[in-house]
């Protein structure tokens, strides 16, 4: 009988301890997160680079007019599309017809003051030529008549000289015998005398300041040559000295050439009946003229010539700067289209003027695929090299100091056998949105990563797959 009571309280006690094992893993259960979990796979890692842009022309054309038309009509829009040869814009013909006289007016005046100029320069130089001949003969006769003074008064010098050198050898003897003899002959005293009634010494001294007076004489004249021939000279130097340059006549040539080539581009506008054209097919860009004001030196209006064909200029957000360059491929989805327009290669990638947070990206486009105007989508899709070990994105975890994952791992609990996260660092060559591409030899292919969770998990948090 005990040992029934014994057995009996034994089984009770039994199934007591079964249901609150029931219990407390029912309990358990409720309070452990649910997970999904993904293993290793090969693949590659997308890039999408998308922006939105505005066909342009491949080319503009500047449209131009003589400065100072008046605008009569304008006959486009800016955005218009034109033909060439299709009328743009016209000015005034009787304004034009004004400037025209005018310039006919100016050109006349230039050729006249072209001969003036030419008149003058030629009797300049007959006048420069007359007065180096005439400096010129002037200097001749300069030496001519020096040197005949100077021969006349060199030969009065000589002769003085000689004179006075004879009377010396003749002595003071020679005049007291003369003069001895007219004193018997007149019946004087015999003092010496010459025949004019001079003294010896008075006639010594008379001839000898004939001769001082005839070297004067003689260096007047020499000193007088060498002045009128240095003066001379000079007048012939002065006188043979280049002329100045004279530009005037070139300039007013350059003048006339200047003013004849407005006249004749004035002329074509007048022929033209002051018509402006397209001078190629496209669209009007810009408008710089307005209805009865002047033209200025600048452009009138500017064509987009999509005879060139035309390029897309998108903007995409810098970030994605190292996965578009020149040569990418883009897909391209006009504004209203749901079709695509399929790899062309991308032309160019600069930095946007107006915001360095973006990037213009320029694709060229053949002649008729897109009218300049249009708004357009592109895409770029970079693909990365084949990756052994890709997980989603949603499965990569990253803190301050790097990435790292949470592995579900069966470990030994109170109660058995259980799911528990464990980190493991890890390290991500690439990746995108959707996926990431971790390196080499961190994870195996058989560890499953938990890639969603019904709550907060963490390091050591003991989990449960999620029944399908």
């Amino acid at each position: 009988m005990e040992r029934k009571k014994i057995i009996k309280v034994f089984g009770g006690f039994l199934a007591v301890m079964l249901a609150f094992t029931f219990l407390s893993r029912a309990v358990s259960g409720a309070s452990t997160a649910q997970v999904e979990t993904v293993r290793l796979k090969t693949g590659t890692i997308e890039h999408k680079v998308e922006g939105s842009g505005r066909v342009e022309a491949g080319q503009e054309v500047a449209v131009y007019t003589e400065n100072g038309q008046r605008v009569k009509e304008i006959c486009v829009q800016e955005g218009q599309s034109v033909e060439k040869g299709e009328l743009l814009f016209t000015v005034d013909m009787d304004e034009l017809e004004e400037q025209i006289l005018a310039a006919q007016q100016e050109m006349e005046k230039a050729s006249l003051q072209n001969e003036d100029a030419k008149s003058s320069k030629s009797v300049e130089q007959r006048n420069r030529a007359l007065a180096k001949d005439r400096a010129a003969a002037d200097y001749s006769q300069a030496v001519s008549d020096g040197d005949h003074s100077v021969a006349q008064a060199k030969a009065a010098w000589d002769a003085a000289e000689q004179e006075l050198q004879e009377f010396l050898q003749q002595g003071p003897s020679a005049g007291q015998q003369l003069g001895s003899v007219q004193g018997e002959v007149t019946g004087g005293d015999a003092q010496s005398t010459e025949g004019n009634g001079l003294s010896w010494e008075e006639k010594k001294g008379q001839l000898e300041q004939a001769a001082a007076e005839a070297k004067a004489a003689y260096e007047t004249a020499l000193s007088a040559r060498t002045d009128s021939v240095k003066s001379a000279a000079r007048a012939l130097e002065d006188a043979s000295m280049p002329a100045a340059s004279d530009s005037t006549g070139r300039q007013n040539e350059i003048t006339r050439q200047q003013q004849e080539l407005a006249l004749k581009k004035l002329q074509a506008l007048k022929d033209a009946e002051g018509k402006i054209t397209a001078p190629v097919r496209g669209v009007v860009t810009k408008i710089a003229i307005t209805v009865g004001d002047f033209t200025t030196d600048g452009t009138a209006m500017r064509l987009s010539d999509t005879s060139k064909g035309s390029r897309l200029v998108a903007t995409v957000d810098k970030a994605n700067e190292k996965y578009v360059s020149k040569g990418s491929q883009a897909n391209i989805t006009p504004s209203g289209s749901k079709e695509q327009i399929t790899n062309y290669p991308v032309s160019s990638v600069a930095v946007n003027e107006e915001d360095q947070m973006l990037l213009d990206v320029t694709i060229d486009l053949p002649e008729g695929v897109l009218e300049a105007g249009t708004m357009a989508e592109i895409e770029i899709v970079q693909k990365s090299e084949n990756f052994s070990s890709v997980i989603p994105a949603q499965a990569l975890r990253e803190e301050q100091n790097g990435y790292y994952v949470l592995v579900a791992v069966q470990e030994q609990g109170v109660m058995g056998k259980e799911l528990v996260a464990r980190r493991f660092d890890v390290k991500v060559k690439d990746k995108n949105s959707t996926y990431a591409a971790l390196e080499d030899g961190l994870l195996t292919g058989e560890q499953e990563v938990i890639s969603k969770s019904s709550r907060t998990i963490g390091e050591g948090s003991r989990v449960r797959k999620k029944e399908d």
